[in-house]
């Protein structure tokens, strides 16, 4: 009873309550960055609190119904876990190591290389770069998000909702809770309107690589550095440019 209890208010949450208020305060932020108040800090902040808040509530009631950590994933890495072919789980550790690698490179060019910055803030839609950081307490309070996002969000949409769904539902294929948890991580990022596909497929990734190495643990290190990589796209304005 306590886990359907569970699952119902944190499905309400990832459909309902993350939308909405993803809407809202990105709403919130559009304007005040038309105003003039840039400080996207306190937005940071918020994001990484109401993300920890749920995500700590389900460790517990895990950890109190008698539940371990490896029901949500962390733990060592399994990739006979699902028994999957031998040539899937080398090709997907491949994928892995070398998206690691591509994800490494980015952050230090985009640091050190104005060109390559430049270039790839040219491809960066509306839709995201305006919550992108600016100043340094930003961009320290970024990499924090970031670290932040790929714990508490790997917790909750790939160890906690495929814990959940194949508890409460003992027959599901594997690849239906790959397809309702990317769709879910979907839903929950519909704020970045257009852009939601790009989550949508992180989500099918992600969740791949859940299924295919047996922990979250190397997916948590593969979302935090993806979301790094934007930390220094945008340059803070100098002094002068201010006059």
């Amino acid at each position: 009873m306590v886990q359907i209890i569970l699952f119902i208010t944190a499905s309400l949450l990832y459909v309902a309550v993350y939308p909405i208020s993803g809407f809202y305060q990105t709403r919130l932020l559009r304007k005040s960055n038309k105003t003039g108040v840039r400080d996207k800090s306190l937005w940071y902040r918020q994001s990484m609190l109401w993300s920890w808040i749920p995500t700590l509530i389900i460790v517990s009631v895990l950890i109190f119904d008698g539940y371990s950590l490896d029901s949500l994933g962390l733990d060592y890495i399994n990739p006979g876990k699902h028994g999957l072919k031998g040539w899937i789980v080398i090709l997907t550790l491949i994928s892995y190591i070398l998206y690691l690698c591509y994800l490494v490179y980015n952050i230090i060019a985009i640091r050190f290389d104005k060109e390559k910055r430049r270039d790839y803030a040219d491809n960066i839609p509306d839709e995201l770069l305006f919550a992108l950081p600016v100043s340094k307490k930003e961009k320290r309070e970024w990499k924090l998000l970031s670290l932040s996002a790929g714990i508490t969000e790997e917790i909750q949409y790939r160890g906690y909702l495929f814990f959940a769904l194949q508890l409460l539902f003992p027959n599901i294929s594997i690849w239906i809770v790959l397809a309702v948890s990317s769709v879910v991580f979907g839903i929950g990022h519909i704020y970045q309107r257009k852009e939601v596909y790009k989550p949508l497929l992180a989500g099918i990734y992600f969740g791949f690589l859940y299924i295919v190495l047996g922990s979250v643990i190397p997916v948590i290190i593969v979302h935090t550095l993806q979301d790094l990589v934007v930390t220094d796209l945008i340059e803070e304005p100098q002094k002068t440019d201010l006059i």
